[in-house]
């Protein structure tokens, strides 16, 4: 099969901004499980909003809204919509305040 010469460059472009828009996604960290403690989390299915501080593999922590699905007495796990789909971490409780 032959390629199409005349949309070549186009779609090439369209397709290199894609993957430089993938590779810019930044990427939260979360906690590792041995910070969870010994007591269970506590899910709920409607969520609470809160105001959470995300920590970042590159750059500072920010304090963005989010909604908190489960927690216990150390940690929350909150979730948030981002470019690309709902994302979700693990963070310690006092990075975590209610919204009004």
């Amino acid at each position: 099969m032959t390629k199409n010469r005349r949309y070549e460059a186009h779609y090439d472009t369209l397709n290199d901004a894609r993957i430089m828009e993938s590779a810019n996604v930044r990427a939260a960290t979360t906690l590792p499980q041995q910070a969870f403690g010994p007591q269970p989390f506590e899910w709920t299915n409607r969520g609470e909003p809160v105001w959470a501080w995300i920590s970042w593999a590159e750059g500072p922590a920010t304090r963005i809204p989010a909604t908190a699905t489960g927690w216990n007495d150390r940690v929350v796990c909150v979730e948030w919509e981002a470019r690309g789909g709902r994302r979700s971490v693990i963070v310690w409780r006092n990075a975590v305040s209610r919204r009004s």
